[in-house]
């Protein structure tokens, strides 16, 4: 859980984000994958403070030949994200956490030339659907979803909180 708030957060992707979803194999198959972030570029990102916008660190996201996007920090520090379609306009963004530490996931609301974060937190869900889904629930921040047979459908169904971010193009 550490990892995955720490690979978000050099993302810059957004505060640290309560009610993390994560599975240690991916959900999605690579080639379900889409270029939601065209060939990429240099994005500014931004984090929601006290109702305001305030610029967070840049990123350099490109493009990689497997359909995913390594996004890159100013340090140089590197992560592959893929982006899955699903209900809504909404974006699924799985990101390979570092070592063996599996997967993460954030939505994200994408539109022309600027990516929002949308927050589905684990513990804002009902928890007697979750346990019948099979997630399971680590801690009050903390789902393992390992046990999701349909990620589209689970991503799709999910109660969703105002955007806490954003990354611009630039």
């Amino acid at each position: 859980m550490r990892r995955m708030m720490t690979v978000i957060a050099m993302l810059a992707l957004g505060v640290l984000l309560g009610g993390c979803f994560a599975s240690q194999q991916p959900l999605f198959e690579p080639g379900s994958a889409v270029p939601a972030l065209g060939d990429g570029g240099r994005y500014a990102t931004f984090e929601q403070v006290d109702g305001k916008d305030k610029q967070a660190e840049a990123i350099t996201v490109k493009k990689r030949p497997d359909g995913a996007y390594d996004f890159i920090n100013m340090q140089g520090a590197s992560n592959a994200v893929s982006f899955h379609p699903i209900a809504g306009g909404l974006h699924v963004a799985q990101v390979k956490l570092d070592g063996d530490s599996g997967y993460g996931y954030v939505l994200f609301r994408i539109s022309g030339n600027e990516a929002l974060v949308v927050p589905a937190e684990c513990d804002k869900q009902e928890q007697a659907r979750m346990q019948a889904l099979g997630v399971e629930i680590r801690g009050r921040y903390e789902c393992r979803i390992d046990q999701i047979t349909d990620a589209v459908a689970f991503f799709s169904s999910l109660k969703l909180s105002e955007p806490v971010s954003k990354m611009v193009r630039e």
